[in-house]
């Protein structure tokens, strides 16, 4: 039997946690501008109701993104 050796690579935890962190960010933001183009195209037509849908619990979805995104800062 052949053991096939791959280098290994260092493995930096922080870097790990960044690229999570980033990936879950990016995530929220994807349904955000979702959820704002929803809003958009129903104000375009004239209506109200699908905008007011689309609002609805963003100001959540804005501050869970932005509590992630406050796990990277460094001081």
């Amino acid at each position: 039997m052949t053991q096939s050796h791959h280098p290994t690579q260092p493995h930096d935890p922080n870097e790990a946690v960044r690229k999570l962190v980033i990936a879950r960010a990016a995530e929220i933001n994807g349904r955000l501008l979702a959820r704002l183009a929803t809003v958009a195209d129903d104000l375009d037509l004239g209506g109200s109701l699908a905008a007011l849908g689309g609002l609805d619990g963003i100001d959540r979805d804005i501050d869970r993104m932005r509590s992630f995104l406050l796990l990277l800062r460094q001081e």
